[in-house]
């Protein structure tokens, strides 16, 4: 895989890498964390993210299941939403933004 992406989080004093295989659309995002940060369940998992057509849409149909949620936001150009999954990690739901087609609940 080949790194696209390498940011400081400025929230938590970790890293975040974005990477990618040759010929794939798909991106694999992984964080760093630094031990006196708290996160995820004792799996140790933090998020998992995936893209939706209409983050807003999918959020509606989850959030009636799951509990603990967060409502769609704008995110530069993604509007994001967040559900928790029956183990109770938090599962990021993400579209990007068009010009002609901004939905918020």
């Amino acid at each position: 895989m080949k790194l696209i992406f390498r940011e400081k989080i400025k929230e938590t004093g970790g890293q975040v890498a974005w990477l990618k295989s040759k010929g794939s659309k798909q991106i694999l995002v992984l964080n760093w964390y630094p031990r006196k940060y708290k996160y995820g369940d004792k799996t140790g998992l933090d998020f998992l993210a995936f893209e939706v057509r209409d983050a807003a849409a999918e959020y509606e149909k989850l959030s009636r299941k799951h509990r603990g949620t967060i409502p769609p936001f704008r995110e530069g150009n993604m509007m994001l939403a967040y559900v928790r999954d029956p183990n109770g990690n938090w599962i990021e739901l993400g579209s990007k933004l068009r010009k002609n087609r901004i939905r918020t609940p």
